[in-house]
């Protein structure tokens, strides 16, 4: 089954098991009532509440968004500062909002590999098939941001979903929402089914497996940045979540005085703009680390482009996450266990 425009990119659902018409009609509403709650895009979101809030106010989220604040809490920590939810105000700073035209996907000139490994437990490839070499970022020197504000200046009691802020503040969680409500919603199938069904759920590229035989894989294919028709690997996948941030898709002009840039939407949330370091990123999580492995993965994928993988070891080791990455230079660096070839 399908929600076709679920978080604008849609969600589908394989199940070895029939879902019967009453967990489709609950899984419906759950999905309306998370974007309600968190779209930044609806006006009678709670996002856009606080957004329009003229001297802030409490806002109270539903007891099931706890962890996820309780994420970007641990993520924005770790990242220290550039993983935000803040970052909304700068995105709508440089135009991504519901009139935004992004640019189609290119593709450019193919890059040899040439394999080479570490010292540090991450192999790297200088050049994988298919993958075009960037050219430098565009000179983001002269571009003025809006003042930042910071996930540190919201009040949130421990244990509490209720937001508070004393001025309006453009809050975006998609860095992490969209593999929560893949978690979220899996919860729901597996106990509604017993736990005696396989299960895919796919939200844009976002997925989680749950698999009863634990020595089963699944085949996913590694998307190709500059050619979306195209893979550039595959992963073999176990019961887990696999997420992907590339900045092949969600990419538009912006003008900045007399310059015209090109922005995505990844930004880094301490200079509030478009990070060059990476071109795509991919996160695994097993199931067995940790009970949101979409989430984790989601955020993983994200952080990759704005942060270090020091910053970013502790929580990596802790849901024993293994990670692949694209430079701009077409170098792919990956851990030793991520669960995936790629192409020469």
């Amino acid at each position: 089954m399908a929600f076709e425009r679920a978080l604008g990119t849609g969600i589908i659902l394989y199940s070895t098991e029939p879902i019967n018409p009453s967990l489709q009609h609950k899984l419906r509403l759950f999905i309306d009532d998370y974007e309600r709650v968190f779209s930044r895009f609806r006006e009678d979101s709670i996002i856009s509440s606080i957004a329009k809030s003229k001297n802030g106010g409490e806002f109270r989220f539903p007891c099931w968004a706890l962890e996820l604040f309780n994420l970007y809490d641990d993520f924005y920590d770790a990242t220290n500062g550039a993983f935000d939810a803040c970052v909304g105000a700068d995105l709508l700073e440089l135009g991504y909002d519901n009139s935004v035209q992004f640019l189609p996907e290119t593709s450019r000139n193919k890059c040899d590999m040439r394999a080479k490994t570490d010292s540090a437990g991450v192999s790297c490839v200088s050049g994988v098939s298919g993958v075009s070499r960037v050219a430098d970022w565009h000179n983001w020197d002269n571009y003025k941001r809006v003042l930042p504000m910071k996930w540190s200046n919201i009040f949130r009691d421990k244990n509490s979903t209720t937001l508070k802020t004393n001025h309006p503040i453009q809050l975006d969680f998609g860095a992490i929402g969209k593999g929560y409500l893949v978690d979220l919603i899996m919860s729901m199938i597996l106990e509604s089914l017993q736990n005696k069904a396989d299960v895919l759920i796919d939200a844009g590229g976002d997925m989680r497996v749950s698999l009863r035989d634990e020595n089963q894989e699944l085949k996913v294919a590694l998307e190709n940045p500059f050619d979306t028709t195209q893979a550039v690997g595959v992963a073999h996948v176990k019961s887990g979540s696999v997420c992907a941030s590339s900045i092949a898709r969600k990419r538009w002009n912006v003008t900045c005085g007399n310059e015209s840039l090109l922005a995505h939407h990844i930004l880094n949330a301490i200079d509030g703009i478009p990070s060059g370091k990476l071109v795509a990123s991919w996160s695994y999580v097993s199931e067995k680390s940790c009970k949101y492995p979409t989430a984790y993965a989601d955020a993983l994928a994200t952080a990759l482009f704005i942060s270090s993988e020091n910053d970013l070891q502790k929580i990596a080791q802790t849901t024993r996450a293994e990670f692949a990455v694209i430079l701009p230079n077409c170098t792919v660096k990956k851990t030793r266990a991520f669960p995936a070839h790629f192409f020469g």
